[in-house]
């Protein structure tokens, strides 16, 4: 086909400018923590158009609520977008956790079937029998490169981890050439820069575990825009001194803040919020984009957001967990 112009997708941005206002704002979301109860959480979420008219909800089954409405947000996109193949690769991620989840299960010989998420661009079934039959030809290039690797590694190692370094290695890199491909400088942008929110989150954590720097560097995924080298060479350096070296990239404020945190009470989450807010104020600029792929883009990445918020709130209010716990970890609203 032709190569698509940003005029493409006038009739697109138009459709999901109609239905942001729809989605959960900070002050809805605060009504779910304020909630009485987690039905009335629930009922917020109908609000936003999460379930299907006259269907009521069991608030001990919001995880389904969930899914379902991940699925409506992909069909939606896929249903106006002007290119398809474009938007596969904010599904990849759940593509390689199943084959995480697959692997790990005919490995260890559990049965792994409650963790498969049905979210990815390859059906499970499909995934199974790829596997079974280790023919890889129905998955991506980078998926049947990853298997390969795994199989002919995983005997001589038996550690589980290495399936999950393998498959985080080739995920984003094939998340990133897929970026590439788009044309787009906000999707190769923003996919760095999660990319560097993963290798700070995978950073901080092995510090704290006391693992060192050469396993890090077996981790360490590429493409970002810290290199592995600006990692290393403060391995052994203050989360402090850390923080100024990554200055330049626009992490530092808020890795100073989450670090203070994690020191002070020994708990990741505050810092993992942080930096996932970090990627949601990057794509609030794709509002102000008036045609382009950009704003639809920018729509998926918003919906896994807010489907991670109404997560978070309703496991607490089912929990019994306080407002003001709950609110520590709500992350950033994109409306």
């Amino acid at each position: 086909m032709a190569k698509l112009t940003g005029t493409d997708y006038i009739f697109s941005v138009a459709r999901v400018r109609s239905i942001e206002k729809y989605m959960l704002s900070h002050e809805r979301a605060e009504r779910m923590i304020d909630a009485k109860t987690a039905e009335d959480s629930i009922r917020i979420l109908e609000e936003c158009n999460y379930g299907y008219e006259n269907e009521a909800v069991n608030p001990d089954d919001f995880e389904k609520l969930l899914t379902e409405e991940h699925k409506k947000a992909y069909d939606f996109i896929m249903s106006i977008a002007p290119e398809l193949s474009y938007f596969r690769m904010f599904l990849y991620p759940y593509d390689y956790h199943n084959l995480k989840v697959l692997m790990k299960a005919e490995y260890l010989g559990i049965d792994a079937t409650d963790l498969l998420v049905d979210t990815g661009t390859i059906d499970i079934k499909v995934l199974k029998n790829s596997l079974n039959e280790r023919d890889f030809l129905p998955l991506t290039e980078n998926m049947g490169k990853a298997l390969n690797e795994i199989i002919d590694a995983f005997p001589k190692l038996n550690d589980p981890q290495i399936i999950d370094i393998i498959l985080d290695k080739y995920c984003y890199d094939e998340m990133y050439k897929s970026a590439e491909d788009t044309g787009s400088q906000f999707i190769v942008n923003y996919v760095r820069m999660l990319i560097d929110t993963i290798n700070i989150k995978t950073y901080v954590r092995l510090k704290r575990m006391d693992k060192s720097w050469d396993f890090f560097s077996k981790v360490f995924i590429k493409g970002g825009n810290i290199s592995e080298q600006t990692f290393i060479s403060n391995y052994n350096e203050t989360l402090e001194k850390f923080a100024e070296q990554i200055s330049g990239y626009g992490f530092k404020e808020a890795f100073l803040e989450g670090a203070q945190y994690l020191e002070e009470t020994g708990l990741f989450a505050v810092l993992e919020k942080l930096l996932d807010n970090k990627l949601i104020q990057f794509i609030k600029d794709a509002k102000f984009v008036s045609f382009g792929i950009d704003p639809l883009a920018a729509y998926l990445i918003a919906k896994d957001n807010e489907i991670k918020i109404a997560r978070i709130i309703m496991a607490g209010k089912l929990a019994g967990i306080s407002p003001e716990l709950i609110r520590e970890r709500l992350r950033e609203t994109y409306v």
